[in-house]
């Protein structure tokens, strides 16, 4: 698919979710108090709801977080591979408690998030199988889609998919990494990722809606091929880019000389380099079709600006830079997404998303028994 053919693409599937969002807020303020009226007598005063958090790093140590300042009736459950990591997450109160085992961390839990890494979940998800209650909801965090929904496929008919990227708001300052950079509100006005398997039902759908609500972002339902291809745009590229320039200033001759010069400016640019060897082969390859169009539109685009320089016209050159700029500062802005829904006053209906998706995960777990 040509890059610019995701345009046409972005302004069917903008128009879908403000429909959707129109809808669901009308839906919500005429039904609300007899729903919840009617689902919040399915949760036992005796047995909390359990959600399990698979991953304690920046995302999922963020859910948890936002869970927990929820207030909601929710035993959240974490494992890490990392002792150190699910140590850390008890004592931020990311999570109640933590197990070792993943089979323990799972058991009993209506909805389990897997906040891992694209090359981990495929193993998580063989080895939850047989282990799976009837109506538990699943969902991850990954961004690459089209092999976590085939992956999902292979689960019991009675356990549900649907997939999650959250989009961190542009405007967000992070500082630090993994557990101890997660925050309650990291995922405040965020943009996150729907991508329900073909076999889910609009129950499941419905209470993952609930549960990005809960944590202060907004649905955006896209398609599997359709989000991978625009992730590769925006962030694999950028990533197999700069991994490209790291290769071309390191592993070039003088490099220990242009290390003395290097500044904040060349570590914020190998910030963008992946550090894991195992899972950045598996996210460029899994995006392999997409990132090889991307660079040859690259390609053009560097055979362009070495003609600008060849014939010194830097009038064309500012124009570039203005333009981009101009863009940049659009986007940062919101501006380019004009059609869009303002953002939700959380303080006032956190309460209400939170009510609704406690009821939507008790009423799946009844119906499932």
């Amino acid at each position: 698919m040509c890059p610019s053919s995701f345009i046409t693409q972005y302004a069917i599937r903008n128009t879908f979710n403000i429909t959707y969002h129109v809808l669901r807020i009308t839906s919500h303020a005429s039904r609300f108090t007899s729903h919840v009226s009617r689902l919040t007598p399915h949760v036992s005063p005796m047995a909390k709801l359990r959600i399990s958090i698979i991953g304690l790093g920046l995302i999922g140590g963020s859910i948890g977080l936002a869970l927990k300042k929820s207030k909601l009736d929710l035993e959240v459950i974490g494992h890490d591979k990392d002792l150190g990591v699910a140590g850390r997450a008890v004592k931020r109160g990311a999570v109640d408690k933590t197990e070792w085992n993943l089979i323990s961390a799972c058991d009993g839990a209506s909805l389990i998030v897997l906040a891992m890494p694209l090359d981990g979940i495929r193993d998580t998800l063989t080895a939850l199988r047989p282990h799976l209650s009837p109506g538990t909801l699943i969902t991850d965090t990954a961004m690459t889609k089209v092999p976590v929904l085939e992956w999902a496929s292979e689960l019991p008919r009675n356990v549900e998919f649907v997939g999650g990227n959250p989009i961190i708001n542009p405007k967000r300052e992070i500082s630090g990494q993994g557990i101890d950079a997660a925050d309650a509100t990291l995922f405040q006005d965020a943009t996150y990722c729907l991508i329900p398997a073909v076999s889910a039902s609009a129950q499941a759908i419905d209470v993952m809606s609930g549960f990005v609500n809960v944590l202060g972002a907004k649905p955006y339902f896209i398609e599997a091929a359709e989000h991978d291809g625009l992730m590769a745009g925006v962030h694999h590229l950028p990533a197999l880019l700069a991994t490209a320039y790291a290769a071309s200033i390191i592993g070039e001759q003088g490099w220990i000389e242009r290390s003395k010069v290097a500044s904040a400016t060349f570590r914020a640019a190998m910030d963008l380099v992946p550090t894991d060897k195992h899972a950045a082969p598996m996210q460029f390859l899994a995006h392999r079709e997409d990132l090889m169009r991307w660079i040859d539109h690259s390609i053009v685009k560097l055979r362009e600006l070495r003609t600008l320089l060849d014939t010194q016209n830097s009038d064309a050159l500012g124009t570039l830079v203005q333009t981009i700029a101009d863009e940049r500062a659009k986007w940062q802005s919101g501006q380019l997404d004009r059609g869009a829904l303002p953002a939700s006053d959380m303080s006032q209906v956190s309460d209400s998303f939170g009510r609704l998706f406690l009821g939507g995960l008790s009423e799946r777990m009844k119906r499932a028994k």
